[in-house]
């Protein structure tokens, strides 16, 4: 089984309520415009992933998040869908988003693990420069050793 996994609409059928999806993918859309599903999943996981990626290493599938965050994605994908609706969070809801963007700082902050990625990103080469020192005695540079 992998340690990552992708979202699907078949992840959120199976968790929250179907009516729900499937009136966020035909209630009110614009002519030619897609189900709001895909892009709201869509931007869960950027959002996971960012969050994810301060602390943790990535999988090179973009779609991809670590499996215990699987849960987690599906709660924000539910609530963002009824904020697509317009539909209003009840308290019970708006309490559990703030626990589980507590829980996202928790591992952006490196306090909380998650799952080692199936197929981990090359890590980005940063270039480091020396940090300024300001504890001498003396300068180098002065008016003096300038003057040639």
């Amino acid at each position: 089984m992998s340690n990552w996994i992708t979202i699907t609409k078949a992840d959120l059928y199976n968790s929250k309520v179907a009516a729900l999806i499937d009136a966020a993918d035909t209630a009110s859309l614009g002519q030619g415009q897609q189900d709001r599903t895909t892009g709201i999943i869509a931007d869960a996981t950027l959002e996971i992933r960012r969050r994810v990626a301060k602390a943790n290493q990535l999988d090179q599938n973009t779609a991809a998040i670590p499996g215990g965050l699987k849960p987690l994605a599906v709660d924000i994908i539910y609530c963002r869908l009824k904020v697509a609706l317009e539909m209003e969070l009840t308290d019970d809801e708006r309490l559990f988003l703030k626990e589980r963007a507590d829980q996202l700082d928790r591992i952006a902050d490196g306090r909380d693990v998650v799952d080692p990625p199936d197929n981990p990103m090359a890590a980005n080469p940063v270039q480091t420069l020396p940090a300024p020192s300001f504890g001498r005695r003396w300068r180098f540079f002065t008016s003096r050793s300038q003057e040639g």
